[in-house]
């Protein structure tokens, strides 16, 4: 067999890494088909590429962005000139979970046995994330040129300690942006932004305080009137079929959005569901 590779890669033991967890997606491919699957990841990826231009647009290339199975991985490249690092990666990621939610929002969903059975009632499932920043182990790989007895492709792997650690950290966690305890002397932000995850070494990080614009952010109901924020979160909930792990992943974080709640926890291992 021939083989040729000609390959890209990052690696190192401390670097700085935004990962960015799509919630609920076990549940999307026991109900959907496999075109809304695609649907759903590439609406998924336009707005990830379009925010990761806009923030660094020729500060690009101090970065890696790939794709970890469903979760989407940034991590800043060794020996890297580019300022405010870490700011930069927290204000795309709020921004970004913001927009891949609003997206989505009118998603509708069908059965997999929808043809068949056309009197099931559809739903909305809309994209709900998670997301970290720490520093960690991390390794990125492109061979973007392969060939193997005629036959072309492309690989890629990501890996490394830190994307294990990462997954497993944000598992039971509502939707939200978090940071490590470790590195926030790394952020330019106000300690009234931070919220304590109860037993874990993580920060919960606020929105901007403009953030809940209501006349300008949420859609309008149907009196073309602005929905308050509490009415919009019960209405995608009802969207879902009132999905019990949707509720709980969507509700603490409009609590904390309104100054509501003063402390995040993980929900127990049993309750997690479609993680």
């Amino acid at each position: 067999m021939n083989q040729t590779l000609s390959d890209n890669y990052i690696h190192g033991d401390n670097l700085l890494i935004a990962y960015l967890d799509l919630c609920g997606t076990k549940l999307i491919y026991s109900k959907c088909n496999l075109q809304q699957q695609i649907d759903r990841i590439l609406k998924v990826m336009n707005n990830v590429i379009e925010n990761v231009l806009n923030t660094f647009d020729d500060e690009s290339k101090s970065i890696f962005l790939h794709m970890y199975a469903d979760s989407v991985v940034i991590a800043e490249r060794p020996n890297s000139t580019l300022e405010d690092c870490a700011d930069k990666f927290l204000n795309l990621l709020i921004k970004l979970q913001y927009e891949i939610l609003m997206d989505s929002e009118s998603s509708e969903i069908y059965q997999k046995d929808f043809n068949a059975n056309p009197n099931r009632k559809s739903l909305y499932m809309p994209v709900l994330s998670r997301a970290l920043i720490k520093r960690g182990r991390y390794y990125g790989l492109i061979i973007d040129k392969t060939k193997m007895d005629n036959l072309f492709s492309n690989f890629s792997l990501v890996g490394g300690p830190a994307i294990v650690e990462m997954d497993k950290t944000l598992q039971g966690l509502p939707m939200g942006t978090y940071i490590d305890a470790s590195i926030i002397d790394e952020f330019q932000i106000e300690k009234d932004r931070l919220l304590d995850v109860a037993g874990h070494p993580l920060k919960f990080v606020k929105p901007l305080h403009d953030f809940n614009t209501r006349h300008s952010i949420f859609s309008p109901d149907i009196n073309n009137r602005p929905e308050n924020l509490d009415d919009w979160g019960k209405r995608l909930i009802e969207s879902t079929g009132n999905d019990i792990d949707f509720k709980s992943k969507l509700i603490p974080w409009i609590d904390v959005i309104q100054r509501r709640r003063q402390i995040i926890a993980k929900r127990a291992k049993k309750q997690r569901g479609n993680d």
